[in-house]
């Protein structure tokens, strides 16, 4: 049995809007061309911490980050509270940065959608860490392979070492 499970985009969805929701919006001469689905997403969620790895900026928390960035070609969607952040560009693909080396940002070959599922992917091995204090090699090695479904080389570019 699998310790790592790939969560369906329609079952992060469900994950992500369970309970109750005020509807936030972007600025109606905002720029940037996101996808609906992520759109619909942020203005539905207040920022969330889905892993260690991964918080999901709300819409007008990622406003403010964007303000903070002003980077005219990408988004900043999410961060890790450590100085991190994630970023799309115009074609929903994800890239990251890294707040020690600050000179350009990392393409990770995946999209918004693939970033949430890696996103819950880490937050099953979040807890299995919470609960064993420690992390073996071959749960590291599962782990790798189940970031490898979500896109073939996904483990070889993945930012964060444990």
């Amino acid at each position: 049995m699998s310790l790592f499970k790939i969560l369906t985009i329609e079952d992060v969805e469900s994950e992500m809007l369970a309970g109750k929701r005020a509807v936030q919006n972007f600025p109606k001469t905002m720029a940037f061309p996101l996808s609906e689905w992520y759109v619909k997403l942020v203005t539905q969620i207040k920022t969330i911490e889905i892993s260690s790895e991964a918080i999901l900026y709300s819409s007008i928390e990622a406003i403010t980050e964007n303000k903070e960035f002003e980077l005219p070609h990408y988004w900043c969607f999410a961060g890790n509270g450590q100085g991190d952040r994630w970023f799309l560009n115009s074609g929903n693909q994800v890239f990251f940065y890294d707040h020690d080396y600050d000179e350009k940002l990392e393409p990770m070959n995946i999209n918004f959608e693939q970033w949430l599922q890696m996103a819950f992917v880490i937050q099953q091995l979040d807890h299995y860490f919470e609960e064993y204090e420690d992390i073996p090699k071959p749960v590291k090695q599962e782990f790798y392979d189940t970031l490898n479904t979500i896109h073939i080389k996904l483990s070889e570019i993945y930012p964060f070492t444990f």
